[in-house]
């Protein structure tokens, strides 16, 4: 795989988070995702993969997926578990992890249209690792 520059943390933290929600991230989940780097040492460079992601703008979450599936990735689906872990204890992102209405056709076709864009997204991601050389 060619060089890649490496992003700085808060950089990656921005990136990531929008591939996962569709809203901004704040300084606060940025701090946390940098602290929790140190804490488990992790301040040394990025792996290739999630600097290519990173760098080159690839869809995070179609990657993530196809290399979890061919047993590859971990670090990358270890930064987006814990982006998630970070969103997931803050009120405002309730509504992405809680359904809030109830109603069987919607929770029907939330599931439908989940199934399809995970199909979708495997596609995705495999074409994206296969295309930019990340394995």
């Amino acid at each position: 795989m060619p060089f890649v520059a490496m992003p700085a943390l808060a950089e990656e933290a921005r990136y990531l988070h929008a591939c996962l929600f569709a809203r901004p991230v704040d300084p606060v989940t940025i701090a946390r995702y940098e602290a929790a780097h140190r804490e488990f040492g992790w301040e040394k460079a990025s792996s290739p993969v999630t600097a290519a992601v990173v760098a080159r703008r690839l869809d995070a979450e179609a990657v993530e997926f196809a290399l979890r599936r061919r047993g590859a990735g971990q670090e990358l689906t270890r930064k987006m578990l814990m982006l998630c872990y970070f969103a997931e204890a803050r009120s405002e992102y309730l509504g992405e992890f809680v359904n809030l209405r109830r109603s069987r056709a919607r929770a029907c076709a939330a599931l439908l249209t989940a199934t399809l864009r995970s199909m979708w997204k495997l596609g995705k991601g495999a074409y994206l690792i296969r295309r930019h050389g990340l394995v």
